[in-house]
Formats: structure tokens, sequence, C-alpha cells
């Protein structure tokens, strides 16, 4: 069963690193580089406790095998947002990025959340197929901080029944 263990944790940034550094293709549209360091990782470590993010490690089987980002509540919309799902490069197409998914939305249905939204890389193909997979509907295009292009895409927590 995979669990959500909360990655806050100086010894958390080796798993990051290597689930981030897994995926390299990510990594040089996400980042513009193909390796992350250390350094990289405690800087976004930083920002999403500064956001008021909680960021999870993804565990199953005895190994790290993604990343879980959630925002409650963003400021400039009033949503709850994923702010990343990544699986590491060794385990993708094993049904992680499902599972992940899954999870969350049992969280979110805990938590009482109905829809949330996210926000997908507009030159990352596989990302979009994987979120219209699984109910997203595009919201809009927006632009990240740092110029990057995305579409912002809004879906539905799986087993809330719209009101």
């Amino acid at each position: 069963m995979l669990t959500m263990i909360r990655s806050c944790q100086p010894e958390h940034i080796e798993h990051e690193l290597d689930i981030f550094n897994s995926n390299p293709q990510f990594n040089l549209i996400s980042k513009d580089k193909a390796i992350l360091t250390a350094e990289d990782i405690a800087a976004e470590l930083k920002d999403a406790e500064q956001a008021g993010a909680e960021r999870y490690l993804l565990y199953d089987n005895q190994q790290f095998v993604g990343i879980l980002e959630l925002l409650m509540h963003n400021p400039k919309d009033s949503c709850t947002w994923i702010g990343l799902l990544i699986i590491s490069g060794r385990y993708q197409g094993q049904g992680y990025g499902s599972a992940a998914l899954a999870r969350f939305d049992s969280v979110m249905r805990e938590r009482g959340v109905q829809t949330h939204r996210l926000g997908v890389l507009v030159n990352n193909p596989n990302a979009h197929r994987f979120w219209q997979r699984h109910g997203c509907v595009e919201v809009r295009p927006a632009e990240l901080p740092d110029g990057k292009a995305i579409i912002i895409y809004e879906r539905t927590v799986s087993g809330v029944r719209n009101q």
C-alpha cells in the first residue's frame, strides 16, 4: 500500500534528489537542467514550506517511489492545488501515479475537499495525457513566475458527488 511520509527533514533530500534525477527530461523542462543538486532540492523544500505546502515522499514496498506536494488553500484563487506529483523514472508505468492520486483523493475526502487544481507545463505531453485520463478539465493557460507556460486543470476528487 502506498504511504505518504511528510518530506520536511534534511535526510529526505537524498530521496527527493534520487526521484528527480531519475527524470532528467522533466528536470530539463521544469528546471532547465537535467540533473539537480542537493541545494536545488533544499531550495524547493524551503519554497514549499514558505508557501504553506505539504510535501510528501511516496513510499511502497520499502522504496521511495515519488513525491506529492499539495497546497490546501492557494491565496490566489482559494482552491486546493497539487503543486507536484512526480514518480521515479524506475517506477513509471507501474501504476504509482494513479495510486498516488487515489491516496491524494482519500486525504482530500477526509478534509472535505471536492475539487482541486494543478498546473501542467505546456511542453509536458505525458503529464497532460495522465491528468486528462484522470478526469482533469482545462481551466485556462497561465504562466509560472519563471515565465514557463502552463495549462491549469481542475479535477473533481474521486468519490465525491457533485452537489
